[in-house]
C-alpha cells in the first residue's frame, strides 16, 4: 500500500483543488474515489470537502505487482528517492516483455532490486529504450509520481543520445523533421509516409572518424525509432542497426542515451544526469580511425 501524503496551505481549499494543486490526474482520482482511498484522519473525503489550512489529506494506492516476477540481475541506479528511479540499461536487454518474447527483462531486475530493500512498489516505465538501444531510462516508484512524470515528458523531459553513423554529414548540425508511421500491422519497423505523425529531431555532429560520424543527438518528440528510421531516411544509417540498414554486419547497435534531464515532481528539483560516452563507443571510434 502506498501512502500519498498532500499538505493543504490555503482555508478553504476543496479535495478537488488541492489535487489540481498537486496534478493528480483525472484517471488516478477517479481510481481513488471509487475505492474510498482519499481520506484525513481516517476519514472519506469528497470533491467539495472544505479543507483548512495544514490539513493532511491521505492518498491510499494499492498496486499490484503480481504480474512482474522479480530477478536478480546488475542494475545501474543513477538516480533513486521514494518515488524515482534512472536506471543506465545494458546492451541487450528489453525494458519489459511483449506479447510475443517471455523473457526477463530490465523491470523484473528493477523489482528484485525494490524487493531487495523492502520497497513494495509498482514499476512505472516513463521512457522506454529498445533492446539494442543502451543508456539512461526513467521509472517511476507510483502512480501518482508516473501521472505526474507522464505529463512533464511534454513539456519539461530532455533526452539526448549518441549516435554512430555511417558517413559524414553535410550539414553539421539541425534539425529534421519528418512524418514517421508504421510499416504495417504485422511489423514494428517504422516508415517514412505523409499518413505518420511528426517527429522532430536535432543533431550535432561530435567527431568524424573513417568513414563514420559520432553525433549527439536530441529528441523533441518520443517515436518509436525515431532516431532509426530518421537517419536511416537522410542515407546515414546506425551502426549496427540491422532493422534499418542493409551493412549492419556484425556490430552492435551504436546507440546510447547518455543524459536526460527533467523537474522532479516532488521536490520540483532539476535533475541532470549524464553518463557520458560509453565504452563500447569509445572502443569503436578507437579501431576505426
Amino acid at each position: 500500500m502506498n501512502k500519498i501524503k498532500l499538505r493543504c496551505e490555503v482555508d478553504g481549499q476543496t479535495l478537488e483543488e488541492l489535487l489540481d494543486e498537486n496534478n493528480i490526474s483525472r484517471k488516478l482520482r477517479r481510481s481513488l474515489k471509487a475505492k474510498g482511498a482519499i481520506k484525513k484522519d481516517d476519514k472519506v473525503l469528497y470533491m467539495s470537502y472544505k479543507l483548512k489550512k495544514g490539513d493532511i489529506v491521505t492518498l491510499y494506492s494499492d498496486e499490484d505487482n503480481s504480474d512482474i516476477m522479480p530477478v536478480e540481475m546488475p542494475i545501474k541506479v543513477m538516480y533513486e528517492d521514494e518515488n524515482i528511479l534512472v536506471i543506465d540499461k545494458d546492451y541487450n536487454l528489453s525494458c519489459m516483455s511483449t506479447m510475443n518474447r517471455n523473457e526477463i527483462c530490465l523491470i523484473n531486475g528493477i523489482q528484485h532490486y525494490l524487493l531487495n530493500k523492502g520497497i513494495k512498489s509498482k514499476v512505472h516505465l516513463i521512457n522506454r529504450l529498445d533492446r539494442l538501444t543502451t543508456g539512461l531510462m526513467l521509472t517511476s516508484l507510483n502512480r501518482y509520481s508516473a501521472s505526474m512524470m507522464s505529463d512533464s515528458l511534454k513539456e519539461t523531459l530532455i533526452r539526448k543520445y549518441y549516435a554512430i553513423v555511417h558517413g559524414h554529414l553535410t550539414e553539421k548540425e539541425g534539425t529534421i523533421e519528418l512524418k514517421i508511421a508504421k510499416e504495417n500491422t504485422m511489423t514494428v519497423r517504422r516508415v517514412v509516409r505523409n499518413d505518420g505523425k511528426i517527429a522532430i529531431t536535432k543533431y550535432q555532429v561530435v567527431k568524424e572518424f573513417g568513414d563514420y560520424s559520432l553525433l549527439e543527438i536530441e529528441l523533441l518528440t518520443g517515436r518509436t525509432h525515431q532516431i532509426r528510421v530518421t537517419f536511416s531516411y537522410i542515407g546515414h544509417p546506425l551502426v549496427g542497426d540491422k532493422m534499418y540498414n542493409h551493412n549492419a554486419g556484425d556490430n552492435e547497435l551504436m546507440l546510447h542515451s547518455h543524459y536526460i534531464e527533467f523537474i522532479n515532481p516532488k521536490t520540483n528539483e532539476l535533475i541532470k544526469l549524464d553518463t557520458g560516452l560509453p565504452d563500447r563507443f569509445k572502443e569503436f571510434i578507437k579501431k576505426h580511425e
